[in-house]
């Protein structure tokens, strides 16, 4: 029976192994590689999530019991964690994509960012004057 489980244990969290390198993107598209203050700046944002991220993973009640069962309430957990974790990454602009798709993704968020830019600048111009037409008092007599 043991052994059972434990075969059921590792078929269910076998996928986890094969999972997808994955990676942080900004939704603003740009990359922080070669800027020193952008990846000053995931860094904090990073250290924050995490720390949300645990704390989530901390909170609630834990299953104590053993096998099957406990193993999935531990794996739910961490999922339930990591979700808390993309979430506060997602306020703080920054999106979980694989690795293999980061650059085509930053891509399509800086022609995103852009026309974001371009829309908010259309609503934030005055809208232009209109010419009135003349009042009856201005025109001349016998027009």
């Amino acid at each position: 029976m043991r052994i059972l489980a434990t075969a059921a244990l590792c078929a269910a969290l076998g996928g986890c192994a094969a999972a997808p390198k994955m990676g942080w993107v900004r939704v603003d598209g740009q990359s922080s590689r070669e800027n020193p203050v952008l990846q000053t700046q995931f860094e904090v944002d990073r250290t924050a999530c995490l720390g949300e991220r645990n704390k989530a993973a901390l909170s609630g009640v834990t299953v104590a019991g053993g096998g099957l069962a406990g193993a999935i309430a531990a794996q739910e957990r961490t999922n339930a964690a990591d979700t808390v974790g993309q979430g506060c990454m997602a306020e703080k602009g920054y999106l979980l994509v694989r690795e293999d798709e980061a650059d085509a993704k930053r891509a399509e968020l800086a022609k995103v960012a852009e026309m974001k830019k371009q829309q908010e600048a259309a609503a934030a111009a005055p809208a232009p004057k209109q010419k009135k037409p003349p009042s009856k008092s201005t025109i001349a007599p016998g027009t």
